[in-house]
């Protein structure tokens, strides 16, 4: 289909009280607003608006030392994510609505805290943890604010669309083969060893 521009700007900016203003990260070099897929209310896909929002909200005003800002270059799509979407975890997850859902992201880091191990423009990938997912924002946005133990530097031999689409899946196959299967308790090589049928998805 033909890119429409004005389907970008739909609805401008996420519901909020007009007298209480963000904190936001200073991008003195950056816009004041971001890009964002922001889901109003629980439902179908189509529920997800592309619209102008405010950059991501820091609690306490400033970046914690080990957080890094990612501008997000791509975003994974998990079950974790449609579920939210749909609501089929309201009751164990519940959202704060509007809100900017997205776990798995690749990207260019464009701040980092003190004690962070990034610097501006490693290209990074890693995860959004669901808990800051709703407390800050999740990955399908221009920018989101993540803790640098959750990042990791992205392989050059992998694309970002790749990279994006590795995080959620590989910490699922590792709890289930170190946690569930107990490959973590086993001392012995030779008890590692594990035949995978059908193997053929994430």
């Amino acid at each position: 289909p033909a890119f429409n521009p004005m389907a970008l700007f739909q609805g401008c900016a996420a519901a909020r009280p007009e007298d209480t203003p963000p904190l936001v990260v200073d991008f003195p070099d950056r816009p004041a607003k971001m890009l964002a897929a922001v889901l109003p209310d629980y439902g179908p896909a189509s529920r997800l608006k592309v619209q102008l929002c405010d950059l991501p909200r820091l609690p306490l005003g400033k970046l914690r030392s080990t957080e890094i800002v990612v501008q997000v270059h791509s975003a994974g799509v998990n079950p974790t994510d449609w579920k939210q979407r749909k609501g089929t975890l309201s009751k164990i997850c519940p959202l704060t609505l509007p809100t900017i859902l997205g776990i798995d992201f690749s990207g260019v880091v464009a701040r980092a805290g003190d004690d962070a191990p990034f610097t501006e423009g490693d290209e990074v990938f890693g995860r959004q943890t669901l808990d800051r997912m709703r407390e800050l924002n999740g990955t399908y946005a221009e920018y989101v604010i993540v803790e640098s133990a959750d990042v990791y530097r992205k392989p050059s031999c992998l694309s970002h669309d790749e990279a994006a689409g590795v995080p959620h899946a590989c910490l699922a196959a590792y709890a289930a083969l170190g946690h569930v299967g107990k490959l973590v308790e086993k001392r012995k090589q030779a008890d590692k060893a594990v035949l995978i049928l059908g193997g053929s998805g994430g």
